[in-house]
């Protein structure tokens, strides 16, 4: 049997804030939109234009709770998943489907806000993904292993 591929990275900005659940069994779910620019050539016309994409997608556990505590729109993220497919009924009896990003990991873009800049004002934020939560003037050469 042939192993196939599904894996995504993608960044973009958050479209709305994002809305954390519950299933029946108590595990948290979060979901949130994300908007992608992309810069698209025309060979023919020698313009170059951003044309942007909308990405529905889904995190689960802490990683939920995380995003839901410290974005809101606007923010810029970078997720990593793979693609999953549903399909139901509505309720006008139509067959319906979608894709989302079934989030893995992400790491969040936006320098760390202040106080009045996030959703809450917790100082013990889980900063350790963030690029901006590296500060090179806390480390000396003392602390490097080698």
């Amino acid at each position: 049997m042939a192993s196939d591929i599904n894996r995504v990275i993608l960044i973009g900005r958050l479209t709305r804030d994002p809305e954390l659940k519950s299933t029946n069994n108590g595990n948290y779910f979060c979901r949130f939109s994300l908007a992608s620019n992309r810069n698209v050539y025309n060979r023919q016309t020698g313009e170059s234009r951003d044309e942007v994409g909308f990405f529905d997608c889904v995190a689960w556990g802490k990683s939920a709770e995380t995003i839901h505590k410290y974005l809101q729109k606007g923010r810029r993220i970078c997720v990593e998943g793979n693609l999953r497919w549903s399909s139901w009924e509505g309720t006008d009896g139509k067959k319906q489907s979608k894709v989302e990003i079934n989030v893995e990991g992400f790491q969040f873009l936006d320098a760390k806000q202040g106080e009045g800049g996030s959703r809450e004002s917790d100082s013990s934020a889980d900063t350790s993904r963030s690029p901006a939560a590296f500060d090179s003037g806390a480390m000396s050469d003392d602390d490097i292993p080698f």
